[in-house]
């Protein structure tokens, strides 16, 4: 008597052999412990089918095959291979149908096109040293087998492994495609012909359950969505490592832990997904990831993610600037993203942060403007009027597809202080000498005064490296303070306008703190005086009312940005035979000046102090003759007697 072991809801095939003379007798299978009693239930001629049981006479190889679906163990009983000989005669063969509790492998399978899918089939201990092998086809005893544990254990995409320690041969099919639709069965050789299984439904879905590749430049972060089928919201997930799927290394799962590292996981079942985030990425972190699903004991589906780290820095890592300052960061991307959104985002977690602009929508949000331009692989962000609420941790966003994104973090921080005055009025003709203060770090930075109401686009004028000069504009740094000044001379009307000082941080980055200059008509005073040798000029020196309280002085020199003071409105009021007088109702301030000597000819400024470094003056010249007193003299004189 032969015995045949199969877990419940598995397959069996049973061969029976016959002799060369019965090649044309009717077969039959029938169940009982008598053979002489047992009860038919297929037979050659009819029914060939009956339920779960099938029979199939091959009379050129001299043998009938029994097939057996979905078991249970009430099945298990003995058996009997039979041939009719004669009315009534028959000879036959018993067999003894063992069916054992158990799972031998899942029921169906539901993976989404491009993943894999790993299936466990278990099987009794006395199968262990039996070949196992892979076929597909809805009907178990003619389907086609794809691979086997001896030869060949890998096909295409398909392959095998046995661990006969645990009873258990796995079966790894990857690249998924939806004709590869359909049923397979988990086998296992008994003998010639005769073979034990369990039916496996595969379904391969459309849709896509995570990215193929995904390039982020070095010190960024990305986020990987996983989806998955409806009937697994309630497995455990899990992401792992390595290019073959069968034998990758767990880095976190939703169960534990769900963070090691710079890498967390997090499931949302209700949107049938799950999300990795990796931070701080670095080029060892470039290989083959998968997104896993535990499905049981062994088994698993999961799709492959191609993660590339590239060289090279994707946006700053610290901006610091002054508290009503102006920021453009640039946030440069691989060219495979050239077409995707971008946007700017706040918060430390990466995951979490609120978009602030989109280059989709909205481009510009209060005070922050985002701008990209495809060709340099760069988008620029604009952050104007910072306040120390601004302080904190933004990140230079890239979506990708559905819920992935890929990204870097800035940490932004707004000190307080003035970094430049807000407002300035000169009258024309004036001077007028800007203080832009950046903090220690941007030192040896190059630093420029650019022109335009808006910061991402202003017009650079001149640069601490090239051009220092440019017609009537200076530049000059002093990195001990640290501030570098800004002068303009002989201002018009058309001068009038917004203005910028600006620290560049790097390659496209700069941060800015906007300056308004205004340029009022009148005289702020007269261009020429001439006077006599031993005499004396008193020069009005008008302002406008805004600076009615400001310090008011007068220095000597050609270049208004390092003429020599000579009386202040505070302190002294007299040096010599120079004095000073301010009268605040008239907006007007007179410098007098006495037992003039030719030496005392050259150029003067009447000079108002607006804050630390910052002055606004008009230049005089003053010519000392022997001779006639001149009519500017005169009417210089008249105006000081009023």
């Amino acid at each position: 008597m032969s015995t045949v072991t199969v877990h419940s809801g598995g397959s069996v095939t049973i061969p029976c052999f016959y002799d060369k003379m019965y090649q044309h007798h009717e077969k039959y299978w029938c169940k009982g412990s008598d053979w002489s009693s047992c009860t038919p239930k297929v037979r050659t001629n009819r029914p060939k089918i009956s339920g779960e049981v099938s029979i199939r006479d091959d009379p050129n190889q001299r043998f009938f095959t029994v097939t057996m679906n979905n078991l249970k163990t009430v099945d298990s009983d003995d058996y009997w291979c039979a041939v009719e000989i004669s009315r009534g005669s028959a000879v036959g063969r018993r067999v003894y149908l063992s069916v054992t509790e158990g799972v031998s492998t899942l029921n169906r399978v539901s993976v989404h096109s491009g993943g894999s899918v790993t299936i466990p089939c278990f099987y009794d201990n006395v199968y262990q040293q039996h070949v196992k092998y892979w076929c597909r086809g809805s009907d178990w005893s003619s389907c086609t087998p794809i691979v086997h544990t001896n030869s060949p254990k890998k096909s295409g995409e398909v392959s095998i492994r046995d661990d006969p320690d645990r009873q258990i041969f796995t079966v790894t099919m990857n690249n998924l495609k939806t004709w590869n639709s359909g049923y397979y069965w988990c086998g296992v050789e008994i003998s010639r012909g005769s073979a034990v299984g369990t039916r496996v439904n595969l379904s391969v879905t459309e849709g896509v359950s995570t990215l193929n590749t995904v390039t982020v430049e070095r010190g960024g972060f990305v986020i990987i969505p996983c989806f998955y089928d409806n009937i697994y919201r309630q497995r455990v997930k899990y992401w792992c490592k390595g290019s073959d799927w069968s034998s990758c290394t767990p880095i976190v799962r939703t169960n534990s832990p769900k963070k090691n590292g710079e890498v967390s996981i997090r499931d949302d079942p209700g949107q049938r997904l799950f999300t990795v985030i990796m931070n701080n990425l670095t080029s060892g972190d470039s290989g083959s990831y998968w997104c896993g699903v535990e499905i049981s004991r062994g088994s698993a589906v999961g799709t492959q993610v191609s993660l590339s780290v590239t060289e090279g820095v994707s946006t700053l890592n610290t901006v610091t600037v002054q508290r009503g300052g102006s920021l453009t960061i640039p946030c440069f991307y691989d060219n495979i993203y050239r077409q995707h959104k971008k946007y700017w985002c706040k918060g430390s977690d990466w995951s979490s942060c609120t978009p602030i602009v989109r280059t989709n929508y909205p481009k510009k949000s209060g005070e922050v403007s985002i701008r990209n331009d495809p060709v340099k692989r760069v988008f620029n962000v604009t952050m104007n009027n910072l306040t120390t609420g601004d302080s904190g941790y933004y990140w230079c966003g890239v979506d990708i597809s559905r819920g992935s994104a890929v990204g870097r973090r800035v940490s932004l921080s707004v000190t307080g202080g003035v970094s430049t005055v807000n407002t300035v009025t000169v009258q024309r003709g004036g001077s007028v000498t800007i203080p832009c203060f950046y903090d220690n770090r941007y030192k040896s930075h190059v630093k420029y005064w650019c022109r335009g109401s808006d910061w991402s686009s202003c017009t650079t004028i001149v640069r601490t490296n090239s051009p220092k000069k440019n017609g009537e504009v200076s530049i000059r740094n002093d990195p001990v303070k640290p501030v570098f000044n800004v002068t303009m001379n002989n201002l018009t009307a058309g001068d009038s306008g917004s203005y910028w000082c600006g620290v560049e941080i790097s390659r496209g980055s700069a941060v800015g703190t906007p300056v308004s200059l205004s340029v009022t008509e009148g005289v702020s005073t007269v261009n020429r005086v001439t006077v006599q040798r031993g005499g004396s000029v008193t020069i009005p020196c008008s302002y406008d009312n805004m600076y009615q309280q400001h310090v008011k002085y007068w220095c000597r020199g050609s270049d208004w940005s390092s003429c020599t003071p000579i009386i202040r409105t505070n302190s002294p009021k007299k040096s010599g035979e120079v004095s000073i007088r301010n009268y605040p109702v008239k907006r007007v301030f007179n410098v007098t000046m006495n037992n003039l000597t030719a030496g005392d000819s050259g150029y003067y400024w009447c000079g108002v102090e607006i804050s630390r470094g910052s002055a606004v003056g008009t230049p005089v010249s003053l010519s000392v003759t022997e001779g006639k007193m001149s009519v500017l003299q005169t009417v210089a004189n008249e105006m000081h007697s009023m």
